[in-house]
């Protein structure tokens, strides 16, 4: 690893990153009808995964966490009036992870620990530590690009794949499109080129890029968060979706404000046809009618990208799912190599 800033663990290891999704589309249409909630609540003794194949043994989250802190190695990187915050984790070829807009790197550690044997994997949250910086500053999806390429630089990475969700599928578009040569391969969980952002949603990014507070400060935002998330986690581990409102609840309304602005100014559909690697589009049941159409969007206007569909896994399938994601992404990497 060359030039990282190895630090000892830390007791809250949560630093942010990432969405209006997490600010203002909280109300959206992703949550399942009754008949699909009961659908995802099998017996236990005879579950059956989405696609049809008997599920794994359950995953006890605290002790993957656990592990990914204790195991994990991890380093930070100054950049400007940000920083970047990550752990590596893992054996392999490299594998980078993007956070979607209201997303912590450690919500990725379910994935990575399954993948760890296979991949080196490299998660990260940009957090921003000074308010006055982060109220005069414009970001943009390329900035966000960028700092992905220097976390890789740093890693001594020139060339590698990216699994992007949300806001970072964009980012990871944004790279594959500013850096050809030196990305392998993309899974765009929930991607899209282009995200409307309305005049409500650009004066409350304005508001919260003022503010101080944390998520799990603004008000209902638990209950927002059950009604559109909770019925597509596991009905035998209600905590998963506990670790999922923790973690997030960590995450700056600066931070969250950033990534929104961001959006704004973002727009690849012009430029899709440039994006020469491999690409995988993962959609998921639950996935809302705007990241439907994104999706869709994306899948007429990339060359030739692969679709996995995921039955029953909400917006956070890394969570929800994590064995199945771990799996697409391992068999999509394969065939990539031939």
């Amino acid at each position: 690893m060359n030039h990282l800033n190895p630090m000892s663990p830390v007791s809250d290891p949560t630093s942010p990153v990432t969405s209006p999704e997490g600010l203002v589309h909280v109300c959206e249409d992703n949550a399942p009808a009754c008949s699909e909630a009961g659908d995802v609540a099998l017996p236990s003794d005879d579950r059956i995964d989405g696609a049809g194949e008997p599920c794994p043994t359950p995953m006890m989250w605290q002790d993957v966490r656990e592990q990914y802190l204790r195991d994990s190695t991890p380093w930070e990187i100054v950049r400007g009036p940000h920083r970047l915050a990550g752990r590596t984790w893992g054996d392999g070829p490299p594998l980078y992870f993007v956070n979607n807009f209201a997303a912590t790197a450690e919500l990725y550690s379910l994935v990575i620990w399954l993948l760890r044997d296979h991949f080196r994997c490299v998660v990260f949250d940009a957090v921003t530590s000074d308010t006055h910086a982060a109220r005069l500053s414009k970001p943009t999806i390329c900035e966000f690009a960028e700092d992905l390429m220097l976390v890789a630089d740093r890693h001594g990475d020139v060339c590698f794949p990216i699994y992007g969700a949300g806001f970072g599928a964009a980012v990871a578009l944004q790279a594959a499109v500013d850096h050809p040569a030196r990305i392998q391969w993309l899974v765009l969980q929930h991607g899209f080129a282009k995200r409307k952002v309305t005049l409500f949603e650009r004066m409350l990014a304005s508001a919260c890029l003022r503010s101080g507070q944390l998520l799990d400060q603004l008000p209902q935002r638990r209950r927002f968060q059950a009604v559109n998330h909770k019925p597509w986690f596991p009905p035998f581990d209600s905590s998963r979706f506990d670790f999922l409102i923790q973690s997030t609840g960590t995450l700056p309304l600066r931070d969250l404000a950033r990534r929104a602005i961001a959006v704004r100014s973002f727009d690849l559909v012009s430029r899709l046809g440039e994006v020469s690697c491999p690409v995988m589009l993962l959609r998921t049941e639950g996935e809302g009618r705007m990241s439907a159409d994104s999706q869709t969007l994306l899948e007429q206007r990339l060359k030739d990208p692969r679709v996995e569909w995921m039955h029953s896994a909400g917006q956070h399938p890394c969570l929800t799912h994590p064995h199945r994601v771990a799996k697409i992404v391992q068999t999509f990497q394969q065939s990539v190599a031939g």
